[in-house]
């Protein structure tokens, strides 16, 4: 991206597991929120008190994948073991300078076990609006070959734009 670009918004997205791109999924997905672990401090010679973040630890995150109705490749989410789900977009932004748009493509894959399968409802002629949860171990957004970022609860990994912030710490344990 540009350095006087503004961001706009998402063009359009795919949505794959780890074999095949996924048709079906309703038209809005969100994303995992990164919640820092964190414990209260204080005592003597502090004024008060502050929450300590805990590096590369964050709480319980979770995504959820919305069919438009019941679907096949749906129940997969919910076997045994550790399902993948990637998303790849087109990012737009506005060159400010030049005065166009740029197109940039954002990938993010996504790790995690089956927590909660939602069938939805039925009506006649309206979709289900089906819904998978996965609880999410691993989370890995990547744009234009950098990675911004990439968290592996198990592995214990928390890469920012590049940089591992854990490689200390691993290093110490």
């Amino acid at each position: 991206m540009s350095v006087n670009s503004v961001p706009e918004k998402i063009v359009n997205y795919n949505v794959y597991n780890e074999l095949e791109r996924l048709v079906g999924i309703s038209g809005e997905i969100t994303l995992p929120t990164l919640e820092a672990m964190t414990e209260t401090i204080s005592g003597a010679g502090i004024a008060g008190e502050y929450e300590s973040v805990t590096p590369g630890h964050f709480g319980s995150m979770e995504i959820e994948i919305p069919f438009k109705t019941i679907f096949d490749k749906a129940f997969s989410f919910m076997k045994n073991g550790i399902s993948t789900v990637v998303l790849r977009a087109s990012q737009q932004s506005k060159d400010v300078a030049a005065g166009q748009l740029l197109h940039r493509p954002l990938k993010i894959t996504i790790k995690g076990n089956g927590k909660n399968l939602n069938l939805g409802k039925m009506a006649v002629g309206q979709p289900t609006e089906s819904a998978n949860t996965l609880e999410v171990l691993y989370v890995k957004v990547e744009s234009e070959g950098i990675v911004l970022l990439e968290l592996d609860k198990l592995n214990f990994i928390f890469v920012v734009n590049g940089e591992d912030q854990l490689a200390l710490i691993r290093s110490q344990i």
